[in-house]
């Protein structure tokens, strides 16, 4: 006789609002949470709004922003059907009555502390402050931070936190339509989290971190600011334009670049060595297709040898071609978020022909699947979208499977990473010195700036960490600005890199140095211990 495991007790939830009628990100919050199966709103209390006290200039920049960049995150809907099971009050005094296990505030700040000492684990809430976003746009932050913060009592701490992207240079409201619908999934991911092992949180000053409206003094210095960027951006696009180019190398030899015509970029490369010959697989992106295929150029310590040759080519675009060995046979597995599947294809007749053995996978929008073998299991890393977001950079999911061919099982705490800083994969998984690294993009600065080697410090099908080991920056030219794959294979390290390509003059690139010197198994382990920063699903 099998013993079903009991189900655990929902935990009761009261809902603090000004109104029923709330932004989209929060009905999907709600309705998230309720999807989980492990609470219940048993109670909602309605409170009078926050007087507005905007700067006269704040409130015509928000006006214009939301005029030119719409913000479906923030439309009105109603969220009353969500609470028809739940005692509706006005009173905040009567809160302790009820008993709850946890508060939720979607109402003004201030009162967090008036409730905090009102449910078993206080007051849970989102830190967006009075002016959400418009510090780190106008003070051009490249990292926009949100998070889930607990009170109870007078103890403040982070529930569960995201690093995104600030996305515009000009537009507040452009860049926290993306923030806000992330941000809808923290409650339902906390109460997961909560529910297996307790709030895994961490201490915080809560007098940090939450935006006040700026006043006209320093909304008029704001505008200045945003003039002169649009003046460099005219500059900008009249002086150069962006490329993104190859590099390889063998052992500790001279990189050399492979550098696409004009109308086109060449990235995401992946080496492998066939019988004594080496292939780079690479995404050749043409402008007037407006997107890409997959090609193949053959190279030693002299050069090309044979290519480039177009190997594959759907009618969506194809990128970070991702090719393996398994059992004997060649396997590829493209970029084809287009499609919203993860797909596997096999060499019929390698290098040139490929043909697809098996979908892999089924979600949204999936970007640069990466597999590796550890532990027993193979791992499947690949970042996946979350609905309506406007980049799909900053979120990693983790899959298992016995072999390659899968099935693959989701990991117990995906995403387990969400950070623009490390999140997207960006080139295969490497053992030195017998620990596993991952390589992952950093597009904080913007798409593609840099790329952070992580160290992997803790993977198992219900846990996930690691530690940033190593930041590979493009320090080595003026004139490249990013870097975001790093294929790191044997005897050969193939990367790609992000060029400015000045509309008069010719092509004269630095060798490449600085940072990337230090990718070498006598440098992994000393640049691990250096660590500053732990991203963790435990």
């Amino acid at each position: 006789m099998t013993v079903q495991p009991a189900k655990p007790t929902p935990i009761k939830i009261g809902i603090i609002i000004e109104s029923f009628l709330q932004p989209r990100w929060v009905r999907k919050s709600l309705e998230q949470a309720l999807a989980t199966g492990l609470c219940t709103f048993s109670l909602v209390v309605t409170v009078n709004p926050k007087k507005d006290s905007g700067s006269l200039l704040y409130k015509l920049y928000d006006r214009m922003d939301r005029r030119c960049f719409p913000t479906p995150a923030t439309e009105l809907v109603s969220v009353e059907d969500l609470f028809s099971e739940a005692t509706v009050i006005e009173d905040a005094d009567k809160i302790a009555e009820f008993e709850l296990d946890l508060l939720i505030n979607f109402a003004s700040y201030e009162w967090n502390h008036r409730v905090s000492k009102s449910a078993k684990h206080g007051v849970w809430f989102y830190a967006f402050g009075d002016s959400p976003g418009f510090e780190e746009v106008m003070n051009q932050v490249p990292i926009t931070h949100s998070s889930l913060r607990s009170l109870k009592g007078e103890t403040e701490q982070i529930v569960y936190s995201s690093a995104s992207p600030t996305l515009s240079r000009f537009s507040a409201g452009l860049n926290n339509n993306t923030c806000y619908w992330k941000s809808a999934a923290f409650v339902a991911r906390a109460l997961r989290d909560a529910q297996e092992e307790g709030i895994n949180a961490v201490s915080f000053n809560h007098r940090a971190g939450i935006s006040r409206v700026p006043g006209n003094a320093a909304m008029s210095r704001m505008f200045l600011k945003l003039s002169g960027r649009v003046a460099a951006r005219a500059v900008e696009k009249f002086s150069y334009s962006e490329q993104w180019i190859l590099a390889y190398r063998f052992d500790r030899d001279e990189f050399r670049y492979l550098i696409p015509p004009v109308g086109r970029f060449w990235a995401d490369p992946f080496q492998i060595k066939v019988n004594g010959r080496y292939y780079i697989f690479f995404e050749d992106y043409v402008n007037e297709a407006g997107r890409a295929h997959i090609a193949v150029v053959e190279v030693d310590r002299n050069g090309i040898v044979s290519g480039p040759t177009e190997v594959l080519k759907l009618d969506c675009h194809l990128s970070y071609p991702f090719v393996f060995e398994w059992q004997g046979d060649y396997y590829m597995i493209p970029e084809t978020g287009e499609r919203n599947v993860v797909e596997l294809y096999r060499a019929h007749s390698f290098p040139f022909e490929w043909k697809p053995e098996k979908v892999l996978l089924e979600a949204r929008s999936p970007l640069d699947a990466t597999l590796t073998e550890a532990e027993g299991l193979w791992w499947m890393f690949v970042n996946i979208d979350e609905e309506g977001v406007a980049v799909n950079w900053d979120e990693l999911h983790l899959y298992y499977a016995e072999s390659p061919l899968g099935p693959w099982t989701p990991h117990a705490r995906n995403p387990v990473v969400s950070d623009v800083r490390s999140a997207r994969p960006a080139g295969r998984l490497f053992w030195s010195n017998n620990v596993l690294y991952r390589p992952g993009q950093d597009s904080s600065q913007r798409y593609g700036y840099a790329t952070t080697v992580s160290k992997v410090a803790n993977l198992s099908t219900t846990t996930y960490a690691e530690t940033e080991a190593l930041k590979i920056l493009p320090d080595w030219d003026k004139d490249i600005i990013g870097i975001h794959t790093v294929n790191w294979l044997d005897e050969m390290t193939v990367i790609d890199c992000l060029m400015k390509r000045r509309r008069f003059g010719k092509v004269r690139l630095q060798p490449v140095r600085g940072s990337l010197d230090l990718l070498s198994s006598a440098n992994m382990d000393a640049a691990a211990l250096k660590s500053s920063r732990t991203a963790s699903a435990d």
